[in-house]
């Protein structure tokens, strides 16, 4: 290629040297050509000697700064609320002083996502010269269940989350959630696990009852959900009103008419405490309890 060029080049020399009087050229490739004829082999040899020089120096300096500098010198942890930073770090077993792309980002999203039932999804992102940031979305405790005389934290899924002294319920804002039989066997049961019920139905019942409570008023009000016989779902909510919702039949409207009737008794009767009862959707009807 470089022999090529030189004979090009050594050509156009011999043209300009036979035409001395060659008329300058208007466009710009004549030009560059005219310019080039000036040009002696040493000339050119100098001018590509100098830039292969700068190529080779910048390239030499770009790959020890990336060698030397570019090592983890901080990781850190955000969006985490149950789970504490120092288990999450221990999990991620990232060396200090590795090289930031000798890092495994998947082990190191596998190894956080085991670190606690809790963590629900793992983001792991490299940050240029030397940051590894890990970024973590938990599950909430929504929900706390009593199976086997025992308490457990369990998120709107039914992911077992923790299990909880009984002296510790008040502690948590998660509200009580009363379910059909669970199987309790060892292989279905336990931490990190979802709940699985005795009867196929049942399962599907409560994740149908769980989703429709989750997207109405509840979901930020609720004191306890009894969903243990399906033609009864009952709740409370506010610690002050229990909902008598029947069946789960057009759940989320029983759900909507028995928020506004709260509404009306909180603007006209606020320190009444009461029971409605929503078995159907043509009309809710309140008895009330007592008086705060």
């Amino acid at each position: 290629m470089i022999f090529s060029a030189y004979t090009r080049l050594v050509r156009i020399c011999g043209n300009f040297k036979n035409n001395p009087r060659r008329p300058i050229a208007s466009d710009g490739k004549d030009i560059m050509k005219q310019k080039l004829a000036k040009s002696t082999p040493k000339k050119i040899f100098l001018r590509r000697f100098f830039i292969i020089f700068i190529m080779t120096v910048s390239a030499f300096l770009i790959t020890f700064c990336f060698i030397r500098f570019c090592r983890v010198k901080a990781v850190t942890v955000s969006n985490n609320v149950a789970v504490d930073t120092t288990v999450i770090l221990e999990n991620a077993n990232i060396k200090a002083n590795k090289h930031l792309f000798a890092v495994n980002i998947q082990k190191v999203k596998s190894n956080v996502l085991n670190a606690s039932p809790y963590i629900k999804a793992v983001e792991v992102k490299r940050s240029f010269p030397s940051k590894i940031t890990i970024e973590v979305e938990e599950y909430e405790a929504d929900y706390c269940v009593h199976i086997m005389n025992k308490y457990y934290l369990v998120s709107d899924t039914l992911l077992v989350l923790q299990e909880i002294p009984e002296g510790e319920i008040n502690l948590h804002p998660s509200a009580l959630l009363k379910l059909p039989e669970i199987n309790t066997s060892e292989k279905k049961f336990g931490i990190g696990k979802k709940l699985v019920f005795t009867e196929k139905d049942d399962g599907e019942f409560v994740t149908e009852a769980l989703e429709t409570v989750s997207q109405s008023f509840l979901s930020d009000r609720l004191t306890s959900l009894a969903l243990d016989e399906e033609a009864n779902i009952t709740a409370i909510v506010d610690d002050r009103y229990t909902l008598r919702l029947g069946n789960k039949k057009e759940l989320d409207k029983k759900i909507a008419m028995c928020e506004e009737s709260i509404a009306y008794l909180q603007e006209n009767m606020p320190s009444i405490t009461g029971t409605l009862f929503a078995w159907t959707t043509k009309q809710v009807t309140f008895e009330m309890t007592g008086a705060n």
